[in-house]
């Protein structure tokens, strides 16, 4: 470079900010290097040209000469003075854009030919239109570019700045936005980014307004789908779009969260089966595919087009009965869902499951999931095995191993069936001094202490622990003792229940295919395998080491003699000495493939009454309890595993089932009271260290929970806690006093909520958890008949609430969308344009209706207390008030509950019911938002709270039939059911927000409510909780039909409103009422 030139550019330096100086001095060597004399001078020239623009341009100038030695590295000379020579026409003509071309070049030419930067720039200046928001949108462009670059190739990158033009037209705000959203959004497009930009291009020309949802909406939806089925999903939409789909956006995004219940690699088929419904009708496409995880959680795919065959040709004479169809709203849907399924879900059969179950037993027994059951942590944990505690039959969540329905359905039945038994024929009532009617009593033996057995100085809890505390091998015994009682009940079962017998067998057989190969197993597990498959009816001959022959057949002989109708659980464990006597013996290890011969029982012959004792065996008990183990030479015996369980029969736990029912008897008698001997914590704290019912797991305590938490949660379980250490002797359990200190669940539906305590005038932390979970449903009929049978009060309450509707209409502007243009709006819009202000693209009005905006929660008492006769006179119990104490409520629950269809007359939970499906018909005719739900629970730890309608759920069939199961449960902890109420409605955006607790007496529950302090204790909690709502906007209001209402309700109510009914007959018209009353 010349002199001349220098001194000139530095006059110009002098008037510029040191950085311009500072970073051309960095530069120029570089530079330098590369250029030559006349492109050096260029180079120069072209600073000088920039920095002379205005005082704005100084920024560009320091860009130039920051990114210019990392350009010329990157770039030919040549390629660099066009570069050069484009940047300077692009600041001279657009000074804005300066900066961001030269600031993006180096991430975007490490990917742009050469040859395409001037129609690169030319891009980003198409977005200029000389106003500051649109060159904001031009920068950003430029900035973005090397990551779009990344993305597309130059033809789309083109195409999407179309877009970008058209988008800014209407919105520059917008087409910024739509930039931002693009970067994220192109890399989930794949290979499929020309139909995303088509897809854009259609949105924008018909409907601009929803490019920024349908962008969102794209944002969450693509990862959602199979990536190979990406741009078949934009095909769809776009269809959808163009069928005129309203809020297309929010469509796309249901679609994919309906995909995203499905597995990926299905995707394929289900867009296979549902294309067609885009020709036919297009508003089904997205109902059916919303519907799909719902459908295949019963259905094959096979079974899914079928389905959808059928709600085509529905559509085809009736489209708003196929989208009911399709939505499963429908009976017609239901009913051919039912029709092509084979899969039975417990939910749908739970209660004629639970009638046949009660037929059977002839007294109160409850149906429960499976894996309510296991979420207890009291023993149980397998969450999809059949099974019992001695109190509720345990079931699956669903069975779909059939082909055919009524065979799944059988198995339910059988299954039952056979829990059922465990609890009639006595599986649980073992008694260790009960003689056995058909063998010899061993026990007697066992007792005199002429075996090993375990002697730890403290008395077992129950009788079937201490039968099996006298076994050195527990696992084992249990193992022989399970096979042996359940094939006891299967006979038993066959003959007592004559109407079930045949498919029993069929269940059974089948059970007995899936049996493992005896070769399979080692020595001493191949017997135990030998004895199941007797259980289960074997006929045929088994393969059983050569070695072990004889004692084979003495353990079918003694087995066959044990699994008898005649039977007794008693024999079973004289059984399970005789054969444990026998295994025992036997070396577990593996068995040659040539060592192995059939053992034929097929002419094997029940020995009837008539069973003895092989010569010697008495002798043989005093060695019973050593195991073939102790010999050195077998100590690389094999380890046991006990057998493959089987499916109808499930889970069996004995001692932990025993345990429980003492536990409960203890519970229900005050100290003292019971006559037989008190479990002590010495003696749970053994049974928790010896039983094998606990999995491996527990006992080790790697699990989730130890051994001495189910302990602890079989207590909470009762009602029972660990007593204080007694010096000088064991404490027995006692009733649970509310201590203890802050509660966890990370279960789901669970909520924990803090708990006032008056006394020390401070809430004690996390104390309580509250159990949200949906009322179980029961029949149609019932809502029907109470409609019926109030007649014409009906049809009157629901014409006096139709009055309560306002007519008046209010007008609403600055929208975006409405009925017509607001002039005025459009004149300011107008002047704005005229002055160059940003103008205001909300010019429409509509009319809106003012309506009620009323929110309500009814809560309901479902404690035990509302089955009480509301006329003693036709009660059929002599008892028909309920007892204050809330174990004595279970007891007396319980008697009411057995007295079942015998009931002639009405309780107060049934006029609450008639009452709330009064007030349901009047509520539907307003339209005001309301939820129903019931609570009881027993203990702070479990709180329930039934959903009998949600705030967010419309009225429907299922509402009615949960309707139908409202039932009295247990205890009454108000002020959790309160504070979860509060939370619901606090969620709500309404004018007026309304509780409505519905209550048959004062609050009471276990440690909550007793006699004295307590019963202050509990009221205090309750207010506490109403004040709580009452701060939140929410005015509660409380009915109760005690008539000693008065005395806890000045102070539990205090300034909120009450009201106490003196003739229960009133309820419903009351109701009605006063909901009319303090909504208006």
């Amino acid at each position: 470079m010349d002199n001349k030139n220098i001194t000139n550019f530095n006059k110009i330096l002098k008037a510029c900010p040191p950085d311009v100086k500072d970073q051309f001095t960095k530069s120029r060597p570089h530079l330098e290097e590369c250029l030559n004399q006349e492109q050096m001078y260029a180079w120069v020239d072209s600073g000088i040209k920039i920095a002379s623009q205005s005082n704005n341009s100084w920024d560009t100038t320091v860009n130039l000469f920051r990114v210019s030695p990392i350009i010329i590295g990157m770039l030919k000379p040549d390629d660099f003075m066009n570069w050069l020579d484009t940047g300077v026409d692009l600041t001279t003509q657009y000074p804005v854009l300066g900066t961001g071309y030269f600031s993006a070049s180096p991430s975007v030419l490490r990917i742009l030919p050469a040859t395409k930067i001037n129609d690169w720039a030319s891009l980003g200046s198409k977005l200029y239109q000389g106003t500051w928001k649109s060159g904001t949108l031009s920068n950003r462009f430029f900035e973005s570019s090397g990551d779009l670059l990344e993305q597309l190739d130059f033809n789309q990158l083109t195409r999407f700045v179309d877009f970008l033009n058209i988008v800014a037209k209407h919105s520059y705000d917008l087409s910024s936005e739509c930039l931002t959203l693009a970067l994220r959004l192109f890399p989930l497009v794949g290979n499929d980014k020309d139909r995303f930009i088509s897809l854009s291009l259609n949105l924008v020309e018909t409907g601009w307004r929803q490019l920024k949802a349908f962008y969102d909406a794209s944002l969450k939806s693509l990862p959602r789908v199979d990536a190979s089925q990406r741009k078949r999903f934009l095909d769809l939409s776009e269809r959808l779009h163009i069928s005129g789909i309203p809020n297309m956006p929010n469509t796309i995004l249901e679609i994919s969260q309906a995909l995203q219940l499905i597995e990926k690699r299905d995707h394929t088929k289900l867009f296979d089966i549902a294309d067609p419904l885009l020709d036919l009708y297009p508003s089904s496409f997205p109902e059916f595919i919303k519907s799909s995880p719902v459908v295949l959680g019963k259905v094959s795919f096979d079974q899914l087009s079928a389905w959808c065959e059928e709600g085509k040709a529905l559509l085809q004479t009736n489209p708003e009965g196929g989208l009911a169809f399709f939505k499963i709203e429908s009976s017609r849907s239901e009913k051919f869902l039912e029709q092509i399924s084979s899969a039975v879900e417990y939910q749908t059969i739970s209660n004629l499951i639970e009638l046949y179950c009660r037929a059977l037993a002839g007294e109160e027994i409850s149906l429960a999931d499976s894996r309510e059951l296991v979420e207890k942590n009291i023993g149980w944990v397998a969450a999809d095995s059949p099974t019992t505690e001695g109190s509720t039959v345990y079931l699956p969540e669903a069975i779909d191993r059939y082909s055919k329905k009524s065979d799944n359905f059988l198995w339910y039945k059988v299954v039952s069936t056979h829990q059922v038994g465990r609890m009639e024929f006595g599986s649980f009532r073992f008694s260790f001094n009960k003689p056995s009617d058909r063998f010899e009593n061993a026990r007697i033996l066992l007792e005199t202490g002429s075996t090993n057995g375990k002697d730890s100085g403290i008395s077992a809890a129950t009788d079937i622990q201490k039968f099996f505390n006298f076994f050195e091998e527990r696992q084992l015994s249990l193992d022989i003792f399970s096979v042996i009682e359940d094939g006891r009940i299967d006979a038993k079962i066959k003959d007592e229940y004559k109407g079930i017998s045949k498919g029993y067998i069929y269940i059974q057989s089948d059970a007995l295919k899936s049996r493992p190969d005896t070769r399979d197993l080692k020595a001493r597990e191949a017997l135990l395998e030998l004895l199941v498959q007797i259980s289960l009816g074997q006929s045929k001959s088994i393969p059983i080491p050569v070695n072990y022959q004889d004692q084979a057949q003495e353990v079918v002989k003694i087995a066959r003699h044990a699994m008898d109708a005649k039977s007794s659980v008693e024999d079973t464990a004289e059984a399970t000495i005789r054969i444990y006597r026998i295994l025992i013996d036997v070396v577990n290890d593996e068995v040659d493939e040539d060592d192995w011969d059939p053992l034929d029982f097929e002419d094997e012959e029940s020995e009837g009454d008539n069973f003895s004792d092989p010569e010697g065996f008495k002798q043989s008990l005093d060695s019973m309890g050593n195991s073939a183990g102790d010999d050195p030479a077998d100590t690389l015996e094999e380890k046991y595993n006990s057998p493959q369980e089987v499916d109808y029969r499930g889970e069996f736990k004995p001692e932990l089932t025993q345990l429980l029912e003492k536990l409960r008897e203890q519970g229900q008698f005050k100290e003292g009271d019971n006559d037989s001997e008190s479990i002590t914590q010495e003696m749970m704290d053994e049974f928790a260290q010896n039983t094998v019912e606990l999995s491996q797991e527990l006992n080790e305590g790697v699990g989730s929970i130890t051994s001495d938490e189910v302990v602890e949660n079989m207590l909470k379980e009762v009602g029972l806690q660990k007593p204080e250490s007694l010096e000088g002797g064991q404490g027995p359990l006692v009733h649970v006093d509310e201590t203890g200190g802050e509660l966890e669940s990370d279960e789901p539906e669970t909520f924990v909520y803090d708990e006032w305590d008056f006394r020390a005038g401070d809430y004690k932390p996390r104390w309580c958890i509250v159990r949200q979970k949906y009322m179980a449903e029961g029949e149609d009929a019932y809502y029907g008949n109470i409609v019926q049978s109030y007649g014409n009060l009906v049809m009157q309450v629901r014409r006096q609430f139709e009055l309560l509707v306002p007519e008046t209409m209010r007008k609403q502007r600055r929208l975006q969308d409405g009925e017509d243009i607001d002039i005025d709006d459009v004149i300011e819009t107008m002047v704005d344009i005229k002055t160059g202000s940003s103008p205001n693209e909300k010019m429409y009005w509509r009319r809106n209706k003012v309506h009620r905006d009323v929110a309500v929660i009814f809560l309901l008492d479902t404690s035990a207390s509302t089955a009480e006769a509301i006329d003693d006179s036709k009660a059929v119990s002599d008892q028909s008030t309920a007892p204050d104490d809330p174990v004595e409520y279970m007891l007396w629950l319980r008697s009411r509950r057995g007295e079942g269809t015998k009931r002639t007359y009405k309780r107060i939970i049934d006029l609450e019911k008639e009452a709330l499906i009064l007030l349901i018909n009047a509520i539907e005719a307003i339209g005001d938002t309301y939820g129903i739900y019931g609570f009881s629970g027993y203990g702070r730890e479990n709180v329930e709270f039934y959903t009998v309608k949600d705030l967010d759920e419309l009225f429907s069939d299922k509402v009615k039939r949960r309707i139908d199961r409202i039932a009295p449960l247990h205890a009454t902890r108000m002020g959790p059911a309160i504070r979860h109420s509060t939370s619901k409605l606090e969620s709500l955006d309404a004018r007026t927000k309304l509780m409505f607790l519905i209550s048959d007496g004062r609050p009471q529950d276990r440690g909550y409510s007793r006699e004295g302090v307590e019963k202050e204790y509990a009221v205090h909690d309750t207010r506490m909780a109403l004040d709580e709502a009452r701060s939140k906007g929410i005015n509660p209001f409380c009915l109760t039909v005690d008539r000693n209402g008065h005395d806890y309700l000045k102070t539990m109510m205090s300034e909120m409103g009450y009201e106490v009914l003196d003739d229960i007959h009133a309820l419903p018209h009351r109701l009605l009422y006063l909901y009319r009353k303090l909504t208006t």
